[in-house]
This record gives C-alpha cells, sequence and structure tokens, in this order.
C-alpha cells in the first residue's frame, strides 16, 4: 500500500470559516438547483414542466375569453370554435397545439427524462410553422376578439420560445454541473466511507462552503505564472469572466479530487522502477486502472515546479513522449488552458492522441502541485489527425526532501482515458511505459540543468 505523507487538503485549501453563509448558499442555490436529490426531479426541471403546465392552461384560459368576449353562448361558441373547425375560422388549433407541446415536453422530460434539447428544438420548429401558417390563412375577424386573437397566438409563439431557451440554457447547464459537482463530492466520501457522514446535500454544502470566494469573487490578480516576491512585476486587477471563473472552480476541484485520490488508500503495486522509483496503482471508480509514480528527483523541488510550469512549450524537447505543448489561455495567476500532443506508441499500437488541458497551481506545505484536468475550449476543436483523449483530474507534486535541499520528492497522479477501440492489457502496458520514459526524461533533463548551472557558476567565480 502507498500512502501521502503531506497533509490532507482541507488543511491547505480556502476553508467553511473563510466564507459567510451567505455566499455558500448562493453557490447552492446555482449548483443544488440542478441535482437529483433521493432520486427526485431536479428543481430546475421542476420547475420547466410547471411552466409548460402553465402554458396548457393559460392558453386554455385565454381561448375561453377570445371566444365569449364578443358575448356569444358558451356552448354555441364551443360547438362553431371545436366542432365546426376550420383553420380559417377557428383559434381552437392554438390551444390543440399548446397541448401537444404540455404532452410531448412531459412525456419525454418528466416521464422518460431525456437530457437532451432536440425535443424541444423539434416541437418549437413545428410549432413555429404553423403558427406561422396560421397567421397567413386565417380570416381575422372585424369585432370585439381581434385584438385577444391576435394575443393569443402571439403569447403562443412567445412560449414555445421560453420553452426551448429555458431547456438549453438553464435546465441541462445546471444539471450537468450539479452531476460534476456530486461525482467530485461523491468519490470524496467513497476514500472516507462512514455512517457519520451527513447527507449528500450537507457534504455538497460543505464541499462548495470551501471555494466560495473563489467562485463569488470575480476580481484576481493578472500577475507572473507563478507567486513571486519580486516588486517589479506589475499586478493589475483583472475582472474574471463567467467561463474563466468556472475554469477556477474546475481547478480548485480538479486539485481537491486529485489530491485526495493521490493521498488515498487502495494503492497496488505495479512495477518498480528502481530502488527509490515505483509506479503504484488502482481501479478508479470510472473502471481502469489510474496510476502513482513515486520517485527521488536530483533536483531542486521548487525549481523542478518552476521549470515544468514555466517552460511548457519546451516539454517536447526534453520529454520525447510529447510532440506539442501550447498555453492556449491564462486565466489568471494559478489557472491556464493547454494542449498538448502525445506521440504515437512504439510499434505503432496506440496513434497520436491530442489533450486539452486546465492547470491549477498552488504551494503547500512541504511541495508544490500542478493539478490538470481536460477541459473543451472554443480554440481547440477536434482534429481529425488526432484521436481526442481525456485527462483527470492528474496532479504532479515535487516535494522537499528534509536535509536535501537538491533532491525532489516527486509524484505524478496520472489518470487518462485514451479513447479508441484499444485492449485494455495494450493501454496498461502502454501507460507504465510512458510513465518510466517520462521518469527518465525528467532525471535526464534535471541532470543536463544541474550540470548547465554549475558550470555557469564556475564560469562566474
Amino acid at each position: 500500500m502507498a500512502t501521502g505523507r503531506y497533509p490532507s487538503l482541507q488543511n491547505v485549501v480556502v476553508g467553511p470559516s473563510s466564507m459567510n453563509s451567505a455566499q455558500t448558499d448562493f453557490l447552492m442555490a446555482n449548483y443544488t438547483s440542478g441535482m437529483q436529490l433521493h432520486g427526485r426531479m431536479s428543481a430546475v426541471r421542476r420547475f420547466f414542466c410547471l411552466f409548460v403546465t402553465f402554458d396548457f392552461c393559460f392558453s386554455t384560459l385565454f381561448w375561453i375569453i377570445c371566444i365569449l368576449v364578443d358575448g356569444s353562448n358558451i356552448l354555441e361558441a364551443l360547438k362553431e370554435q371545436i366542432l365546426h373547425y376550420t383553420i380559417k375560422s377557428s383559434v381552437f388549433d392554438v390551444v390543440m397545439c399548446s397541448f401537444f407541446r404540455f404532452a410531448l415536453l412531459i412525456l419525454f422530460y418528466a416521464i422518460i427524462h431525456i437530457s437532451h434539447w432536440w425535443l424541444v428544438a423539434l416541437v418549437t420548429t413545428f410549432n413555429c410553422i404553423f403558427l406561422i401558417a396560421k397567421a397567413l390563412i386565417y380570416e381575422w375577424p372585424k369585432d370585439s376578439s381581434y385584438p385577444f386573437e391576435v394575443m393569443l397566438v402571439l403569447i403562443s409563439f412567445f412560449i414555445s420560445w421560453a420553452e426551448a431557451w429555458f431547456i438549453d440554457f438553464r435546465v441541462l447547464p445546471q444539471e450537468a454541473r450539479a452531476v460534476s459537482i456530486l461525482e467530485v463530492v461523491v468519490a470524496n466520501a467513497d476514500e472516507r466511507s462512514d455512517d457519520r457522514q451527513p447527507n449528500r446535500l450537507e457534504r455538497v454544502r460543505d464541499y462548495l462552503s470551501q471555494y466560495a470566494e473563489s467562485a463569488a469573487n470575480f476580481y484576481s490578480p493578472l500577475e507572473s505564472p507563478i507567486d513571486t516576491d519580486d516588486e517589479s512585476v506589475s499586478k493589475v486587477p483583472k475582472r474574471l469572466t463567467p467561463q474563466e471563473a468556472e475554469y477556477v472552480l474546475r481547478g480548485e476541484e480538479a486539485l481537491k479530487h486529485s489530491w485526495d485520490m493521490l493521498n488515498s488508500s487502495g494503492w497496488n503495486h505495479e512495477k518498480t522502477i528502481s530502488h527509490n522509483d515505483v509506479i503504484f496503482s488502482k481501479i478508479c471508480p470510472r473502471g481502469y486502472k489510474i496510476y502513482k509514480l513515486m520517485a527521488i528527483v536530483e533536483a531542486n523541488p521548487e525549481e523542478m515546479f518552476k521549470e515544468c510550469l514555466q517552460n511548457f512549450e519546451d516539454i517536447p524537447k526534453w520529454n520525447t513522449s510529447i510532440t506539442k505543448s501550447k498555453v492556449i489561455q491564462v486565466v489568471n495567476s494559478k489557472v491556464d488552458i493547454t494542449y498538448q500532443v502525445a506521440a504515437e506508441t512504439p510499434g505503432g499500437f496506440i496513434r497520436q492522441r491530442d489533450f486539452v488541458g486546465l492547470r491549477y497551481w498552488t504551494k503547500m506545505p512541504n511541495c508544490w502541485v500542478i493539478a490538470s484536468t481536460s477541459v473543451t475550449h472554443p480554440d481547440v476543436p477536434l482534429d481529425k489527425s488526432y484521436e481526442r483523449g481525456e485527462n483527470g483530474p492528474n496532479c504532479l507534486v515535487f516535494g522537499n526532501v528534509d536535509g536535501y535541499p537538491d533532491r525532489c520528492e516527486f509524484q505524478w497522479l496520472l489518470d487518462v482515458d485514451l479513447k479508441g477501440w484499444i485492449p485494455k492489457s495494450v493501454v496498461e502496458r502502454a501507460l507504465t511505459g510512458v510513465i518510466t520514459e517520462f521518469l527518465t526524461s525528467i532525471k535526464n533533463y534535471a541532470s543536463a540543468v544541474k550540470m548547465q548551472n554549475m558550470l555557469q557558476t564556475e564560469a562566474y567565480s
């Protein structure tokens, strides 16, 4: 069994005591409205179903007002509108449109519980086509009911578009965000199974309270890629966009999840590279192997951390398993978006993969950490030349070794899904080979940098 020697992240990351309950409740309102608690429908989907029901009831009531406003007898008016229906003389079809919207949307989004926008888009399209045709064909009356019938058609048109907007921009995004939050919370809870654990909602509240400050505060310093004591570096406040704030939250989630996984129990010995360099593995909740490398590298841990962080685009120069590294976007002083292309494995069993990742880095007691996870980014669309892989959350840890300032206790959590139809045994052999090759490369690079620094020191002395 392998366990980490560093303290729990709970003691390092911003804790609940640092934020007031109002900010936590603000996040709870945004994140838990999409959650299905105790198997029930999410609050945001339930609101959508109520809105669809309101659509049908309101359209029916407004139609009744339309046919009675000119003083007609209700029974005769109903016979005329329903039994003697024609598209040119009756607006009963607008009510039927509302009923079909109600029936289809409730069936698929409340009963079958689909999570896609295709149905509401189809319903809205047919509804719009019919209402436009209705407006062109209908023989609009000249009596007092005329403005009411116009309003009935326009309201039906407007409500159908509101339903499509609400599904695509509220229901589905909030439910997807809630699922991602729950995956992290439940994964962490599984590692610490305890009958005294609070219920799921309370775990989510505790989890979100740790990150309330960074998610609710949209201001962040624009500074050098890592914290620096250099007073000459200008720190200009930068207002984060909602998307950038989401990236920051994703980075903090990746850090917490990867750190907990790295220091969890249940790791099994996979391979011994050398006396101090060992690879461990375990089966992750998604059903495939993840890996942990523990090694000793002869390099100062802070300098090694800065090298991997600041010179990210130079990684292909010393790591032969990577053919391309690029920073796509710098979000703030602790987060950026990157793009990498992994080389084809020897023998061509696994072709080149590319990865779009989010990195989040921080200084912790006795170590420096770079966490990462896969994201999508508009500047990096799918490239048919590569198979798009999925990372994470992963992390690199550069730890101090007591009494040896130029020695680094290096740890690497590797959680990667290569995608594609590849036998599991081939993937596992390839990944252990990649880890071994990476360790060899980083040790050789550290030795080369150390030698270069020594030569420069001698030259100046």
